[in-house]
């Protein structure tokens, strides 16, 4: 709930502003301050305003976007009427100030700061702009490039950090409430007035520098046209041509359009279906302080690595002497890396090394992780959980889960992404281990996604089987797989799926695929495109070679020569003449596999959601996030038109793979639309 509290001390008015979360006013706070200027503050007599934030740290607030940001009760109209008030208005900030919250913080005229108080722009994760003015006062006060840097990114800025720029003034060691007071009378006394946003130039002042700041930001975001990220650029850009309210009028008729986009609300489904899922996390549970890993594969060791830079402590164990030194010196090696690259210092580096220790077998820890099979007869006194690689889909009975508080975790992330995990929970699995798996997932930078305890495996497996089996398809009938690569990623999809595959190495896949096989179906469409390229000893990035060529000083690759007459002898051998493929099928064929594969995850219980298949879709596969998930997009387009399409593909490609399950029949009649 929110509330504004007045108290006066002396000639100085102090208004105590709770916004839950994040300290971002919605209307009743709006209200109450239009209130607070237009009535309270004259009649108190006061010559000064302290406004006190109510310090909540949390994640991003949920408040919709502006739909009016021009509205005379608007969050732009109260900041400008707080900015021109006659009176010094110093503000307090404790906790996170996002959003609203931000650009109120920007109207004040002077910002103090507790030391964990964070400043941040998150509305252009949802597709969105504030609209309270900030392109404009942010500008203005720390120039284009920081500005643009600090709204394009949606991150937050710490108080430490925000003094050295100057958007804060001072950071607050004890009594917030009486510094600021103190600031307030000493301005008084000293006979200052208001010290406005809008009036500020030390940001503009070097004009050349301002400009060149917009094109190396507009290089290196290459925002697409109408994006909110196009429109925030153009805005920070007109802070140097425009006077202020001419400037903040473009902001907000931009602010209007962005707002209202299908975009903004494709992005508004998925930041909602992200807070869905943490919001169990506010909940009671004991802090998770020490892993245990056991089982030193790659993955595991990486994870070993996060776990330490995140301030865990580590033990890493393993049976195999050998393989134990090899997770630990994968580690060191990361930690090196770390330390090469000026993300850590020396005594940062000695602070992880004295959190990691070894052992033949795991400990008692608060989360003991099995990267590999638990030992035999094996007993643990914290949460048990069982680490897979999302993508591959081992399949884990449910009776490895019985072994007391249990759960399978599967990460999934495509390149250069923080990515998801999937927590699987077992039978007897307490609320408070969840809820402490979540907080251990955020803390990793991981979005989590809790599946059905029906489910057997990760559904970031599942659609990625999905997917490569689409892509497999179209590789037959005629596109490569850079065509086949370059689309989807044209299309925002983070990697193509062969870059994928070859990015992981196709050695895991193979492997499952080859497991598979005894139970094939005869009449299932299979392209044996992974066995040939392992005949030829094309096993992805890491040999150098996979369905691309990664000639030394080229990591991305380059299409394959030796691959194109692979993929020709292969449709020779299946009788398939090769046609084109226009990247509209391409895009079309790869989200229908992937929808299909949603619903037949509903149909089967392991999604608890339509909108978690869409996270995982986004953080796993890298899924468009900007387009909501391939559910969402069914949900938009509507149950009875995707039917159609796949009944179309089902008639004229393969009705083994494409014919919709009755469960989506069942959708239809019941008037769902999942995603939506």
């Amino acid at each position: 709930m929110e509330r504004l509290k007045l108290e006066q001390s002396g000639n100085v008015l102090v208004a105590r502003l709770e916004t839950p979360p994040a300290n971002a006013p919605g209307a009743q706070a709006r209200a109450a301050l239009f209130d607070l200027v237009g009535r309270a503050l004259p009649a108190s007599r006061a010559r000064a305003l302290v406004i006190l934030c109510s310090g909540d740290v949390a994640e991003p607030a949920a408040r919709p976007l502006p739909a009016d940001p021009a509205a005379e009760d608007g969050l732009a109209a109260l900041c400008s009427a707080l900015e021109m008030l006659e009176m010094p208005v110093i503000i307090g900030l404790r906790g996170d100030a996002t959003g609203a919250g931000a650009e109120l913080a920007l109207a004040a005229h002077f910002r103090l700061a507790e030391e964990n108080a964070r400043l941040g722009w998150p509305d252009i994760t949802r597709g969105g702009i504030a609209a309270g003015g900030g392109s404009q006062r942010l500008a203005r006060i720390v120039g284009a490039e920081r500005a643009l840097e600090l709204l394009l990114s949606g991150g937050p800025v710490g108080a430490l950090e925000a003094v050295e720029i100057g958007l804060v003034d001072g950071v607050v060691q004890g009594d917030l409430q009486g510094a600021a007071v103190s600031l307030a009378r000493r301005l008084l006394e000293a006979g200052a007035g208001p010290r406005r946003s809008r009036e500020r130039s030390e940001g503009l002042a070097d004009r050349a520098g301002f400009v060149s700041g917009v094109a190396r930001i507009r290089k290196l975001w290459a925002p697409e046209p109408d994006s909110a990220e196009a429109h925030l650029v153009e805005c920070v850009e007109a802070a140097l041509v425009l006077p202020f309210e001419t400037g903040l009028a473009f902001e907000l008729a931009a602010a209007k359009e962005v707002n209202r986009s299908e975009a903004a609300r494709a992005l508004e489904h998925v930041f909602k279906a992200e807070t869905a899922v943490l919001r169990s996390a506010d909940a009671t549970a004991r802090p998770l302080r020490s892993v245990a890993i056991h089982g030193t594969t790659p993955q595991a060791a990486d994870l070993g690595h996060g776990l330490l830079a995140a301030g865990y402590e580590i033990v890493l164990s393993d049976g195999d002497a050998r393989r134990l030194r090899a997770g630990l010196s994968r580690i060191g090696a990361r930690v090196a890396a770390a330390l090469a690259a000026g993300l850590l210092d020396p005594a940062g580096r000695a602070a992880q090394l004295a959190r990691l220790s070894s052992a033949s077998a795991p400990g008692h820890c608060d989360l003991i992780l099995y990267g590999s099979s638990a030992p035999r007869n094996a007993t643990a006194s914290g949460i048990v959980g069982f680490l897979r690689e999302g993508t591959v889909t081992p399949q884990l009975t449910n009776a490895a889960l019985d072994m007391g508080d249990a759960c399978a975790l599967f990460p999934a992330s495509p390149e250069n992404a923080a990515g998801i995990l999937e927590i699987l929970p077992g039978a007897q699995l307490s609320q408070e281990s969840l809820v402490a798996l979540l907080r251990l997932a955020r803390h990793l930078g991981w979005q989590p996604v809790v599946t059905s305890r029906r489910a057997t495996g990760a559904m970031a497996g599942r659609l990625t089987e999905a997917l490569l089996l689409a892509a497999e398809h179209l590789l037959e009938d005629g596109a490569t797989p850079r065509q086949i690569d370059s689309c989807l990623e044209a299309a925002g999809y983070a990697e193509g799926p062969f870059r994928m595959l070859d990015r992981a190495g196709l050695q895991t896949f193979l492997a499952r695929r080859q497991a598979a096989a005894a139970g094939r179906d005869p009449r299932d469409r299979h392209v044996p495109v992974l066995e040939r390229l392992a005949a030829a000893g094309r096993f992805g990035r890491a040999a150098g070679q996979g369905f691309y060529d990664y000639p030394e000083g080229i990591p991305e690759g380059v299409a394959s020569g030796e691959v194109d007459a692979l993929v020709r002898q292969l449709r020779a051998d299946a009788g398939v003449v090769a046609r084109e493929v226009s990247p509209e099928e391409i895009r079309r064929r790869c989200h229908l596999a992937l929808v299909l594969e949603g619903v037949r995850l509903l149909e089967a219980g392991w999604a608890q959601r339509a909108a978690d298949i869409d996270l995982v879709a986004i953080g796993g596969l890298g899924y468009p996030r900007r387009s909501g998930g391939p559910m969402y997009e069914a949900g938009q387009q509507g149950l009875s038109t995707l039917r159609d399409r796949l009944q179309l593909l089902a008639k004229t490609e393969d009705a083994r793979f494409w014919t919709p399950p009755a469960y989506l029949d069942r959708l239809i009649a019941a008037g769902e639309r999942p995603g939506a």
